[in-house]
């Protein structure tokens, strides 16, 4: 197994940093928060190289987001990280983790993987179910139950420990991975507003990041908090060991990480035909329904026993959709990453292909098309162009849209975006202004609040607390 070690430090080099700013920073150019950190970004940047230079970035605490997610209106909780500077850390810390996780990952393990997604499935799908040429196939199809919500973080953490030597970088994506009783015993102490000293902060989060519970209560006792506060900090600290959050961009990378050697069993221990996996959606391909049976018997055992996870119990075994010999159409199609795919043909989800005419009447009634608009539209063209729905898109799409303008205005936006990057580029050396706060203006760098450090740090030790102390916590 290849292990990794210098990863922290590359993440310490003022382009990576700059860089991880503006691809955090994509689709929401327009608020203010972000405007602000990118017409300063020389001093953003300085400011958050130090603070993973000291180690001291800390989680913001965030209320879960309900949202209705896609065509089924599914519930569920998400958190919005900030973007200064919970986002951007991520986007370093990923940058170097995805070289992890794309190292010997299952060439059919997709979502949210580069050039892996649905269309990528769609087309191996396609050409698997091909392959059988009408002759007598099943389709077991299957996910796992609650996924993101249920990953071991122990088990998550031991699997990165296996290959990643740098201690820095690793303490970084324990960090992460234990956001939410960092953030919480953090907060629990600002509104306590007891002294703190930063190395003294620096270990807490440590102790926390690596399941050191005795350690973290040590220094939360260590601070005279007693009470109602001190039983909320205990309480946080032997808190939950379940999950990893929705809406994290570093969630994704860590769930495809977690399921890496789940795919290698599946396909070269369990001898399935033909497997593809979408996040934690699975399907495998084969002619015989015992052996898949059996297949699906050895991954729930898999699950169970090394990641402590357990399938949806709505899993199917099928027949796949065939013309018998008087050309009657029998068995199932397979739905899967919104195709729907029969034994003839492709065509789209009805949710998709309805919200594609909605979208297109919306567009025909505007009387000004907005860059997203535009862009979502050309996304639901791009279902249609790879799929056997043409004459649904004549019919209902093609008379309310103009392709070509829906092209000049995303090409127009992108234009506008490029040379506001240049601008920024040739005058972020002007770092007048401030910009948004969060949890890491309260500590940064050496105990002081990040605007304090900004202030004085032109001044040497101006801004610099003489007993290395922070008000704020």
């Amino acid at each position: 197994m290849k292990s990794y070690n210098n990863l922290y430090e590359p993440m310490l080099q003022d382009d990576y940093i700059k860089q991880c700013f503006k691809n955090a920073s994509k689709k929401k150019k327009s608020r203010n928060d972000v405007k602000d950190v990118l017409e300063n970004l020389d001093r953003e940047t300085e400011t958050l190289k130090t603070m993973l230079r000291e180690e001291m970035f800390i989680p913001d605490f965030h209320e879960e987001s309900m949202i209705n997610d896609g065509n089924k209106y599914k519930i569920r909780r998400i958190l919005k990280p900030n973007y200064k500077y919970e986002q951007v850390v991520h986007h370093c810390a990923i940058g170097q983790f995805k070289l992890i996780v794309m190292n010997g990952l299952y060439e059919f393990s997709c979502g949210s993987i580069p050039e892996r997604g649905v269309h990528y499935v769609k087309k191996y799908m396609r050409k698997w179910l091909n392959s059988y040429d009408g002759k007598k196939m099943y389709v077991l199809k299957m996910d796992v139950h609650h996924f993101f919500e249920s990953i071991d973080r122990r088990i998550l953490k031991s699997k990165l420990r296996q290959v990643i030597r740098d201690v820095k970088y690793y303490r970084l994506l324990c960090i992460f991975i234990e956001h939410d009783r960092i953030s919480e015993v953090v907060r629990i102490l600002e509104d306590t507003a007891v002294e703190i000293q930063q190395d003294d902060v620096k270990e807490l989060i440590s102790c926390l990041a690596f399941d050191d519970d005795a350690g973290a209560l040590k220094i939360v006792q260590s601070t005279g908090i007693t009470g109602e506060e001190y039983r909320k900090a205990e309480e946080s600290i032997k808190g939950n060991r379940k999950g990893v959050p929705l809406g994290y961009f570093t969630s994704q990378w860590f769930g495809n990480f977690y399921l890496k050697k789940l795919d290698h069993q599946i396909k070269e221990t369990l001898k399935a035909e033909h497997y593809v996996r979408y996040m934690d959606d699975m399907v495998i391909l084969g002619k015989s329904k015992k052996k898949l049976h059996k297949i699906r018997k050895e991954i729930e055992t898999y699950l169970h026993d090394e990641l402590d996870l357990e399938l949806k119990g709505d899993w199917q075994v099928f027949r796949f959709e065939y013309a018998d010999k008087d050309g009657k159409i029998k068995g199932r199609m397979l739905d899967f990453v919104g195709f729907k795919f029969h034994n003839d043909r492709t065509t789209i989800r009805k949710s998709t292909i309805e919200s594609a005419r909605k979208k297109a009447y919306h567009i025909a009634k505007s009387e000004k098309i907005s860059w997203y608009n535009a862009t979502v539209m050309l996304s639901y063209l791009g279902w249609f162009k790879h799929t056997d729905t043409y004459e649904y898109y004549l019919k209902y799409i093609k008379p309310n849209v103009n392709v070509k303008k829906l092209k000049r205005i995303v090409s127009k936006h992108s234009r506008k975006e490029n040379e506001e990057r240049e601008r920024l580029a040739e005058g972020n050396g002007n770092t007048a202004g401030a910009s948004g706060g969060s949890r890491q203006d309260i500590i940064a760098v050496d105990g002081i609040p990040a605007k304090e450090y900004q202030a004085g740090a032109a001044g040497e030790s101006g801004g610099f607390r003489a007993d290395g102390r922070c008000l704020g916590i």
